[in-house]
């Protein structure tokens, strides 16, 4: 009998130690786990950024014109077009607003406000000058983004590689 209690001790502490590597080894795939799940959502940030990023650049290049010295330049130019450039963009910027947060307000928020209102008077008007005013407003709005659209995506991007 006392050989059976030995046997049931001994079988008693082996499961023990199999049963604490098992919840090491689990505990150790549920780090893992969580690694995989935080990389694939900052991902998923990198990419929702530089989406951001090519549609600002498109909004840029098409509104470039406006900033040329000579409204006469700009005869045969559809600025209705041009509009729904930077309106793709500021659309998906207030979709992505998360990412502008800071103490003194959401940057996103007052650009889109900014731009969407410069781009209702930018699409009612007639004259080459008063376009070229608006559309040199706007893309000045564009290009003080850009630094930081560009600071933020850096820092997804790097926060993904840890």
């Amino acid at each position: 009998m006392d050989n059976l209690f030995v046997l049931g001790s001994i079988a008693s502490i082996l499961g023990a130690i199999w049963a604490w590597k098992e919840a090491a080894s689990s505990k150790k795939s549920a780090n893992q786990a969580k690694k995989i799940k935080e990389q694939l959502i900052n991902h998923r940030k990198t990419s929702e950024l530089v989406e951001l990023q090519s549609l600002l650049n498109t909004a840029i290049l098409g509104f470039k014109k406006y900033g040329a010295t000579n409204s006469t330049s700009l005869m045969g130019s559809n600025h209705n077009s041009d509009a729904q450039l930077s309106l793709d963009f500021i659309h998906k910027l207030k979709e992505f607003r998360e990412y502008f947060e800071s103490k003194s307000g959401n940057v996103a928020d007052n650009l889109y406000d900014e731009i969407n209102a410069e781009l209702a008077k930018f699409k009612n008007v007639n004259s080459s000058q008063k376009i070229s005013t608006y559309g040199t407003s706007i893309l000045n709005s564009l290009v003080s983004f850009s630094p930081l659209l560009k600071r933020e995506a850096t820092l997804q991007k790097e926060h993904t590689v840890e």
